[in-house]
């Protein structure tokens, strides 16, 4: 199926892009409109369409319908899928250690772990006062 999907949308690609080079201009359209064609309105009718403009039409609700298909076909075959982000989570997590493992601290081999460090922390002073300047109001 989406092979011939990938074939029609193929063809009608060629197709619409062959009926827009064939189709002349029509005055300018909202360039003419807007700067001095006062013969032409700018969203106005121009009267019956003809089998060009049909065509045009046809090819581009074709175009669209089959861009639509081959986009659902395409996602639905990839339901079970993950997405980059999640895939990137999973090899993250294939690559760290088990959860039982504790971390590397660059300890020598034998040392205790889950000790305090052997460094004690900075301890913090408190806040410096700065003398009244004499008057409080």
């Amino acid at each position: 199926m989406y092979p011939l999907l990938m074939a029609l949308h193929l063809i009608v690609c060629l197709c619409l892009v062959a009926v827009i080079l064939v189709q002349s201009g029509k005055g300018g359209g909202l360039a003419g409109g807007a700067f001095g064609g006062a013969t032409q309105t700018v969203f106005g009718g121009r009267g019956a369409t003809d089998f060009i403009t049909r065509a045009t039409i046809v090819l581009g609700v074709l175009f669209f319908l089959t861009s639509l298909s081959l986009a659902l076909i395409t996602t639905r075959g990839n339901v079970g899928g993950r997405s980059v982000v999640s895939e990137a989570a999973r090899r993250a997590a294939g690559t760290a250690p088990p959860a039982g493992t504790p971390p590397a601290t660059g300890a020598p081999a034998g040392a205790p772990t889950g000790t305090a460090p052997a460094t004690p922390a900075p301890a913090t002073a408190p806040p410096a006062t700065t003398p009244s300047s004499g008057s409080n109001r």
